[in-house]
């Protein structure tokens, strides 16, 4: 491989097992990687990259090609050398491996020479993704991006991830991916690589960030440590947070211990904290998750949660639910979608990419929980999780804004409610709803195409359990992003009941709405809201 640019590997047939085997033991072997001379307990049981290597070429079950690329110039590891392994007596090199893996038999024919547009998008069709090996610490895997289709089995998450460009000898193909990489554990440890692998995919999925090389990242740390950071000894959440504020979020950091409870329910903290995850992973946004040591001593570790499983419990919901009280005698409840889940897809530097973890059980380490999470908000987005639900269970609660009121007639007796509450851009759900209800009324179009919405609100979709199902809620509810919780109720932007749609304009007061009320003479049931994550 040395003497080559790059070579093309054929992984095919029934000796395939056989086949990886030497081709990873050929790749590790030909070059000296740096060796861990004092085997940490982190280290011992941390994945390699070896066995991340050997571990996508196993998942693929078609027969495939890999491209082998031999002095790949990765832009996060060039920095990470200048910053540091440049001033290093002994010589680390600078060049990266890089690793490309298509279905399909490939070689040089296949790339070379005048391409049409459809066989180049046979070529993306064919392309599972690529993996960056770095010279240092045994082959340490760098940025990587995998099509988790190939990963996870089908039908099972839905995940949240982005269209990355990547440069084939010239061609230019595309992949969705969320990107993934491990610790070097010299210049970047756990909390570094969630900040450049959140970073990575905020920047390259909307243009108000930009792109952040590591140097960056441990500018920022230096500038909110009383010591020095480098050889990293990584930092906690509270510095991960003022690192995002650095680089133009708005993060909100949430720990177990602040959260409330609610014993008579068996709401627990850890509960309330995985409640608040699961609002923004159905609003699509990737969340940086800290676990620590159950005992309190040791260090703790950082990941990354992108989305979660489909598989529900209704059994665990049913008991949480909340008892309506005041003006309904109590005999009606409102279930939280949040409750149905326990399963999360991670992006974690010791597990491999897109594993799927119980909420409770998130790290490889079982003696580790959820501590913290920070969420890396827009900086327009000041309408958290935990007081959009509160608003929306006052206004759904409420006498006169009451789900039980003004959907009665539709319920039918009845007696439960299930919630699911998202986070969205105005833009992508007016044109989600309009497109949907262009179909099936006009009425309804018109009404949502019309009213007046700022650029972030969160959605609280309503249904019965039949309905949840079938994935089709009888109501929902449009409250202000970019307001205060002290707001309350009048945070309402828009509400959506079988009995009549409600609404206001940004100069009117709450007591208005009223006023705008619409009677739809062709109602119908509002499909859920998709576009935050993907169906994979």
């Amino acid at each position: 491989m040395n003497n080559t640019i790059a070579t093309f590997t054929h992984i095919e047939g029934d000796e395939k097992k056989e086949q990886i085997e030497q081709f990873i033991n050929r790749l590790f072997n030909e070059h000296l990687y740096e060796v861990q001379s004092v085997a940490s307990e982190e280290v011992l049981r941390s994945i390699s990259g070896q066995q991340i290597i050997r571990r996508i070429m196993e998942s693929i079950e078609d027969d495939f090609t890999v491209v082998a690329e031999e002095y790949h110039i990765d832009k996060s590891y060039r920095d990470t050398y200048y910053m540091y392994f440049s001033n290093q007596h002994f010589q680390v090199e600078r060049y990266c491996k890089r690793l490309t893996f298509l279905i399909g038999h490939f070689s040089w024919g296949n790339l070379l020479g005048e391409r049409t547009e459809e066989e180049k998008k046979q070529i993306e069709k064919a392309l599972i993704g690529t993996c960056v090996i770095k010279p240092v610490s045994d082959g340490v895997v760098g940025r990587t991006l995998l099509n988790p289709q190939y990963f996870v089995p089908e039908r099972s998450v839905y995940i949240r991830k982005s269209k990355y460009k990547i440069n084939l000898y010239g061609m230019e193909l595309e992949i969705e991916a969320f990107p993934y990489q491990m610790q070097d554990r010299e210049t970047m440890r756990c909390s570094e690589v969630t900040l450049l692998n959140l970073l990575d995919y905020y920047s390259n999925t909307y243009k108000d960030y930009k792109t952040v090389v590591p140097s960056e990242i441990i500018e920022s740390e230096q500038k909110h440590s009383h010591e020095r950071v480098l050889p990293s000894r990584g930092i906690t959440y509270h510095v991960l947070t003022k690192v995002l504020s650095d680089f133009g979020f708005a993060p909100r950091l949430y720990n177990v211990r602040a959260m409330r409870k609610d014993e008579m329910s068996g709401i627990l903290q850890q509960d309330e904290l995985k409640r608040l995850l699961h609002y923004y992973i159905e609003s699509g946004i990737p969340v940086a998750v800290n676990v620590e040591p159950d005992s309190g001593k040791g260090i703790g570790h950082s990941l990354i949660c992108i989305g979660h499983s489909v598989t529900k419990s209704y059994e665990k919901a049913l008991e949480r639910k909340k008892i309506v009280g005041d003006g309904f005698d109590g005999k009606h409840g409102i279930i939280n979608s949040a409750d149905f889940y326990d399963s999360y897809v991670v992006i974690d530097d010791n597990q491999f990419p897109y594993e799927v973890r119980e909420f409770d059980k998130m790290s490889i380490y079982s003696d580790m929980h959820v501590t913290n999470i920070a969420v890396p908000l827009y900086k327009r987005m000041f309408l958290e999780a935990a007081d959009a639900y509160d608003i929306a269970l006052m206004i759904l609660e409420s006498e006169t804004w009451g789900v039980f009121k003004w959907a009665e007639e539709y319920l039918n007796g009845e007696t439960d409610v299930i919630l699911r509450l998202f986070l969205a851009s105005s833009r992508s759900f007016k044109k989600a709803r309009v497109e949907e209800f262009s179909k099936q009324s006009i009425e309804l179009q018109a009404y949502y195409a019309k009213v007046r919405m700022p650029q972030f609100v969160w959605i609280c979709e309503i249904y019965t359990k039949e309905g949840y199902e079938r994935k089709k809620a009888f109501g929902e509810m449009v409250l202000d992003g970019t307001s205060a919780s002290k707001k309350g109720i009048r945070n309402i932007i828009l509400l959506n009941y079988p009995t009549g749609l409600y609404a206001r304009n940004p100069d009117q007061p709450e007591s208005e709405i009223d006023k705008n009320k619409f009677l739809v003479s062709r109602w119908c049931e509002i499909s859920a809201y998709e576009k935050n994550l993907q169906f994979i």
